[in-house]
């Protein structure tokens, strides 16, 4: 199961942009992987459980999969720290 679209929120974006170049590029990389298999994130619990984590290093990124409109969507990046807060 793959996906075919990717949305990023303004904050995601904004968040993303503000980070180091070297883990912007590991990020980024990973969209790749998270769109040839969406599932391979870990699902999340509470208020998040409709929503899967990736992790790059010290940093999560926070997204949700409709399978039936092909979609993606990175709801944060943050450090682990305050990802879930």
């Amino acid at each position: 199961m793959s996906a075919k679209n990717l949305h990023l929120s303004q904050s995601v974006d904004r968040n993303l942009s503000k980070l180091p170049k070297h883990i912007q590029k590991k990020i980024i990389s990973s969209f790749d992987k998270i769109m040839q298999n969406p599932v391979s994130g870990i699902k999340l619990h509470g208020e998040l459980k409709n929503y899967y984590k990736f992790r790059v290093g010290d940093y999560r990124i926070v997204y949700g999969f409709s399978a039936r409109e092909s979609l993606i969507e990175i709801v944060k990046i943050e450090h682990r720290q305050g990802v879930y807060k």
